[in-house]
């Protein structure tokens, strides 16, 4: 048998080569790729794929902006009965000024309310007047408890 770490005949495998430390580093495999290729401007390698967002001049925005809801005008709605859905919230809350999300927590596999919901206003007075007015109402025979919502922790 021939060893492909030195080369020699013997009784010993390629993984058990007593010489395997003193042997040079083979060339059939290598770890990383040469590091003579061209870069292309903004750091990538020529032919690797760069996303707009982070091509030279696009413009960098702080954070992902994009799917970040405006938190600061939401508003918690507690102690909701089991029966309520999205259009009853905002039937509920449209009359303290405009409303841009109305969510209701529903239960996947029984389908019915979870007891609460969110409802986001376009301005924080809007919010703040329908949190003073709504603030145990009695809605559905239940009495609502308003709040500001609190941000997400994520």
């Amino acid at each position: 048998m021939l060893c492909r770490t030195c080369g020699k005949k013997g009784d010993h495998w390629t993984s058990r080569c007593p010489y395997k430390d003193l042997a040079a580093p083979s060339e059939s495999f290598v770890d990383k790729p040469p590091t003579s290729e061209a870069t292309a401007p903004g750091g990538a390698t020529k032919g690797s794929y760069v996303p707009p967002s982070m091509r030279p001049g696009a413009e960098r925005s702080v954070g992902s902006d994009m799917r970040r809801r405006n938190e600061e005008n939401s508003v918690r709605v507690t102690n909701l009965s089991e029966d309520t859905r999205e259009p009853d919230l905002l039937d509920l809350f449209r009359p303290f000024g405009p409303v841009s999300r109305v969510y209701v927590a529903i239960d996947q596999k029984t389908g019915v309310s979870r007891g609460f919901g969110f409802v986001n206003f376009v301005s924080k007075e809007d919010a703040e007047r329908a949190i003073n007015k709504l603030n145990g109402y009695g809605y559905d025979n239940l009495i609502l408890r308003v709040e500001w919502a609190t941000p997400r922790t994520t």
